[in-house]
């Protein structure tokens, strides 16, 4: 149930922002999580509401320390890795896939949520090459193309 919000925070923690863009791109997080409640798939709107429930629990957030980055989104990764085997031992195919697509676009939401870079609204980039890359990374990890 914690694994959306750590994908929320690794996500947001690929590319180094101001607090109001990583704020953007949390909320941004929150609302993507929430949103697998609307899938049509029972399995992840069960998955969505209990992450929905625990996503600001703060006794939960020294689990993973992102302040280390590289290390952060690792582990992140490993968790990913370890949440993906479970899923392929004991949920039905299409749920552990319905998961990982909504895993992906949750993060697809968070790293298109704000700019980076930009002067006054102008410039920047959407989506940067840190951020490509943790998407990518987890992708491969989650077996989804």
């Amino acid at each position: 149930m914690q694994l959306p919000r750590w994908v929320v925070a690794a996500a947001s923690a690929a590319q180094h922002d101001l607090p109001y863009r990583t704020n953007i791109e949390v909320e941004s997080g929150l609302i993507a999580s929430a949103r697998g409640r609307d899938t049509g798939n029972a399995f992840l709107a069960e998955v969505a509401s209990d992450t929905l429930r625990i996503f600001d629990d703060r006794s939960l957030a020294g689990a993973i320390d992102l302040t280390d980055r590289d290390a952060g989104i690792a582990a992140v990764l490993d968790l990913v890795r370890s949440v993906n085997e479970i899923l392929d031992a004991h949920v039905d195919n299409g749920d552990a896939m319905a998961f990982r697509r909504w895993l992906l676009t949750i993060t697809d939401v968070v790293i298109s949520a704000a700019r980076s870079g930009d002067i006054l609204g102008f410039g920047g980039k959407l989506i940067t090459e840190s951020e490509q890359s943790f998407r990518d990374r987890l992708a491969v990890v989650l077996k989804v193309a």
